[in-house]
């Protein structure tokens, strides 16, 4: 029986999703990224399809990252960043082709406002390709908790009924759901062990906890002297916080 568990299903990774992109998109189209963070995902869409793309983010770090990505991609004259939200791009009606919204929906306080802006900018044949979280009944009432307090979500956008409804009220019609549940997770556990790396690491926190703590203490004094003589001496500023 081991022998068969041990056994690869050979699940689809997250790379399907571009493979789910590369179905609506020819040639010359023009792509919105929609949450964007370091635009990896837009400059790989826009450099296998031959297109021009938008990246859209309201954080300031992200938009930085995404310019030097972009940047280091060489694809400046194909890809505008821009630092916004989705509720208020700056794009006539109908102008992309595609809408990737990847690991956003979740965490938007303006849903209903945020779908009916990216539906604006949407052109009438285009499609909008959309990767989120739902929660199940199999989900503790703790770790739903937590996923709205430690991890930013909006608990209503975890809700699969809410979240299909903004996008009936931005007159959106869902044309395929596909329900991943652990495949992606599975396929990069048997790959790089994330999940294994991470449970040993807890493990040898437990043991050694007493010793890190201790060096933790040590080294964080050590600096805050440095900082501060440094500081008094006028041969360099404080430390920042980053």
């Amino acid at each position: 029986m081991y022998g068969l568990l041990d056994r690869s299903l050979e699940l689809r990774g997250p790379d399907s999703l571009h493979d789910l992109a590369a179905e609506y998109l020819v040639p010359g189209a023009v792509i919105l990224d929609a949450g964007c963070r370091d635009a990896a995902d837009l400059i790989r869409l826009v450099q296998a399809h031959d297109a021009t793309g938008v990246g859209v983010d309201p954080v300031e770090i992200h938009v930085a990252r995404a310019h030097a990505a972009v940047a280091a991609a060489e694809l400046g004259s194909r890809v505008e960043i821009v630092q916004g939200v989705m509720e208020a791009l700056p794009h006539p009606d109908g102008h992309f082709d595609l809408v990737w919204c990847r690991d956003v929906v979740q965490q938007l306080d303006l849903l209903v406002p945020a779908v009916k802006g990216a539906a604006r900018v949407l052109k009438q044949d285009g499609h909008m390709l959309v990767y989120t979280v739902f929660v199940t009944d199999l989900l503790a009432p703790q770790e739903f908790e937590m996923l709205e307090r430690h991890m930013g979500n909006v608990s209503s956008n975890l809700i699969e009924r809410n979240v299909e409804e903004a996008f009936e009220s931005a007159e959106l019609a869902i044309e395929r759901k596909d329900a991943i549940g652990t495949e992606y997770k599975e396929y990069t556990e048997e790959r790089t062990q994330p999940g294994s790396k991470t449970l040993l690491r807890i493990a040898r926190l437990r043991r050694l906890r007493k010793s890190l703590t201790e060096r933790t203490s040590t080294t964080m004094s050590r600096r805050t002297c440095t900082g501060r003589c440094s500081s008094a001496s006028g041969s360099c500023s404080p430390p920042s916080t980053c």
